[in-house]
């Protein structure tokens, strides 16, 4: 699932959390000297060996609108909620599902998962989590009301039941090979049934709080000041003792005040760190980046006009200063993309993509190619409307530079910068995207399944926006969506992979690097993009 770029969503925009980024960061206060080149990814950090009685982490993207784990499709509230709220499973560090609050699953047909739960479970409370709280958890987030982003992973789903005192069975109307990876996304985070139901519309609010299982118990929130928890020392799990006594959640979403808080030590830490401060962090302390699943690209919302012309879309393609934008406004922190789906996200039959990636045409700037292809195609010059997110400056200024090379090649490209609430509308309301052509947009994949992306560009997906429609990638999708063999699985995603890179029905740029910062004194996270479902916290402690 991705999600928008946004610090809090309505009900009705939170179901737009699925082609766009929530975990961007504000402006980063302009470009930084010495930040062109590739960082080192970081993939093991020193185990710490010291416990430490409070940590202040800074949410860069604001103060969260609830900590119900339902709405964690925003990187404000997914990065908080992690740590206190489990689902049946987890990620482990390559990604791949480890039991949590279940003990495992079998598949005994294509269209049945049978769970089997961890017996001994309590909530911070003292009690038991029963097969009743699971049942609840899943159920609440199917409930359209609640207006959970979490929703799409049942679209195939016929029925889930308890079977058992400790097991659950889920029923599917039609085989789902992505079903099993939601089992350890906020989907499947349990919350204490008698407590949510008491708390009602107050449940995740600084009233009432939440009630789950995990490392860390939530505390107090003071609104426009911070959210604070504490360790939860009955957790299940006692092969990780978390060395963190206290977290102080704050919400400075100023680059200049986050840096000046970073660097004096009033915050520990940071996830999604102003990039014009990284030089300066890493002579400080552990300025860490890792391998995301995160692209940045240009969407086509409207495809008649000017990009009804294949030429222009290719001419598009043709015009981007891919080093530039990674030199200039990542800083070097980002990597060119061939496809929609970076390669940190293929989680299997690596081999299968990366021959059918090695394919794609290489990103590079042609501006000659451009004007040739402008100049036998009088759609190519008509003009094009390109919105982007002016809360983000990389995005401001990546928008900025693809406008100033169209015009090189003799295009005309009108920006048409938005607001927060009218970047999430896009995603919800078709008269939202009125007038708009092309849409800069910035997001992420939960897990490494190229599916979860690709999917939606088939025809009739609520996400297809141009109503794209291609009966062999269609075909593609529909035979990958069905086929557990990964490399079978990996060859489906390939051939749609390849089918929307000829269509150019969007315009891969970037992927961006995860990155984090810490304070010199504390040691052992490592930057990953799951962060936002997983108990992060639980790996950092002192030195």
């Amino acid at each position: 699932m991705t999600r928008p770029r946004l610090t809090a969503l309505t009900a009705v925009l939170a179901g737009a959390c699925t082609l766009a980024a929530c975990s961007a960061a504000p402006g980063d206060g302009g470009p930084a000297a010495g930040q062109a080149t590739a960082p080192v990814i970081t993939t093991s950090a020193p185990a710490p060996t010291k416990d430490v009685d409070s940590v202040t982490w800074n949410l860069s993207t604001g103060e969260p609108a609830t900590v119900d784990p339902a709405q964690a499709g925003v990187e404000s509230i997914s990065t908080i909620v992690g740590n206190m709220c489990e689902g049946l499973f987890t990620l482990g560090p390559d990604y791949r599902l480890q039991p949590a609050l279940a003990t495992g699953f079998t598949h005994p047909d294509p269209l049945t998962y049978v769970i089997s739960l961890r017996k001994g479970v309590k909530f911070w409370d003292g009690e038991p989590v029963t097969a009743q709280d699971v049942l609840y958890s899943v159920r609440r987030i199917l409930d359209p009301k609640l207006g959970s982003s979490w929703i799409g992973w049942a679209v195939n789903l016929e029925g889930i039941e308890a079977t058992g005192d400790d097991e659950i069975t889920v029923k599917l109307k039609k085989p789902d090979v992505m079903v099993p990876n939601f089992f350890a996304m906020p989907a499947f985070f349990v919350v204490r049934k008698d407590f949510a139901e008491k708390a009602g519309k107050d449940f995740g609010t600084a009233k009432s709080g939440v009630m789950c299982t995990g490392p860390y118990k939530y505390g107090s929130w003071t609104q426009g000041q911070n959210v604070t928890l504490s360790r939860n020392d009955a957790w299940w799990n006692t092969g990780v003792r978390p060395r963190i006594k206290d977290l102080r959640f704050t919400f400075v979403t100023d680059p200049s005040a986050q840096t000046a808080a970073l660097v004096s030590g009033d915050v520990d830490g940071q996830f999604i760190v102003p990039r014009a401060a990284h030089e300066q962090l890493a002579a400080k302390g552990n300025m860490l980046y890792g391998t995301s699943l995160s692209p940045t690209f240009l969407a086509v919302l409207n495809p008649g006009g000017a990009l009804s012309d294949p030429a222009t879309r290719q001419a598009l393609r043709a015009l981007i200063d891919y080093k530039g934008v990674i030199g200039s406004v990542y800083r070097g922190t980002a990597q060119p993309l061939r496809a929609l789906v970076p390669p940190a996200a293929w989680g299997y039959a690596q081999d299968v993509f990366q021959a059918e990636y090695d394919k794609l045409p290489e990103p590079v700037q042609d501006l000659e190619k451009a004007k040739s292809l402008v100049g036998r195609s009088a759609k190519a010059k008509e003009k094009i409307v390109l919105a982007y997110l002016t809360a983000s400056e990389e995005e401001t200024r990546t928008a900025t530079a693809i406008a100033d090379a169209a015009t090189r090649a003799g295009m005309t490209i009108e920006l048409r910068p938005l607001t927060g609430e009218q970047f999430g509308a896009v995603f919800a309301a078709p008269q939202a995207r009125a007038g708009i052509d092309l849409f800069l947009v910035t997001g992420y994949l939960d897990f490494p399944e190229p599916l979860s992306y690709y999917q939606f560009f088939t025809s009739g997906s609520f996400y297809n926006f141009p109503g794209y429609k291609n009966t062999d990638y269609d075909a593609a999708i529909s035979a990958a969506m069905t086929t557990e063999d990964p490399a079978a699985r990996a060859r489906e995603v390939a051939k749609a992979q390849a089918l929307m890179a000829e269509d150019l029905i969007n315009i891969p740029i970037a992927t961006q690097y995860v990155n984090v910062y810490y304070g010199p004194e504390l040691t052992g996270l490592v930057p990953r993009q799951s962060y936002l479902n997983t108990p992060w916290a639980t790996t950092l402690g002192g030195k």
